[in-house]
């Protein structure tokens, strides 16, 4: 199968949506000259993205205005794209640790006091630990490119993510697409990213200090971290 071993995106800002719920032209433009190339109702284009997600898995969606609003240091650069799978947005030629929590194993088992319910306690733990493994990795490997291997050491960014939220809510009855299924997906996603960055805050004020790029980025990173804070 052609490009199988790929993975399609398509980036789009706040203004292309509003044009998909508005109905309205969206105009496709040279990408160095900015001139007007076509034009195109834009719910077309998303009924044409929608359908080839829903056939083959691609394309992806990027959505560019709310990605660099949550970007920590954009006094340094925008963000522009991702990797490959798109769970890594930072800046160009920067490279990322990225660690996946299997949330089943914190779901007790049959026959114990807390059997079928989230130990919270024992993720939050997991989460430190893993966030502490990946900031020791940074230093101990190796990168493709030097401008990479500058960035990440540099930046240090790090990736936590989790696995088997689907069978999870199912474990809970909870059906995957729900409000109920969201929120529950929601708290999970705000206690390990509030774990990390207090865990990352932890080894910046007993280790040297915060990352080399953070002084020039310290407003904005703080914004996001209240932004945060305020979507809980």
């Amino acid at each position: 199968v052609f490009f199988q071993n790929s993975n399609k995106s398509v980036r789009v800002t706040d203004e292309f949506m509003r044009a998909v719920l508005d109905d309205s032209e969206w105009h496709t433009r040279a990408v160095l000259t900015g001139e007007v190339m076509d034009t195109y109702k834009a719910r077309d284009l998303m009924r044409g993205i929608a359908q080839g997600t829903w056939v083959c898995g691609d394309p992806g969606m990027q959505f560019d205005t709310t990605v660099n609003d949550w970007h920590t240091c954009p006094n340094t650069a925008r963000i522009n794209a991702s990797n490959p799978c798109s769970e890594y947005m930072f800046l160009d030629d920067s490279a990322c640790n990225l660690a996946s929590i299997n949330l089943m194993k914190f779901v007790g088992a049959e026959g114990t006091e807390n059997a079928g319910e989230f130990d919270h306690a024992a993720f939050d733990a997991a989460c430190r630990t893993l966030i502490t493994a990946q900031e020791i990795l940074v230093d101990n490997s190796s990168y493709p490119t030097k401008a990479i291997e500058k960035n990440s050491h540099a930046y240090r960014p790090l990736g936590l993510g989790y696995a088997n939220l689907g069978a999870l809510l199912m474990s809970r009855g909870l059906p995957y697409d729900s409000d109920t299924g969201r929120d529950y997906a929601g708290a999970i996603t705000a206690i390990m990213t509030g774990e990390a960055y207090a865990q990352s805050a932890r080894v910046a004020r007993d280790h040297g200090g915060p990352f080399a790029g953070y002084p020039p980025n310290r407003e904005p990173f703080l914004r996001v971290m209240r932004k945060h804070r305020d979507a809980i």
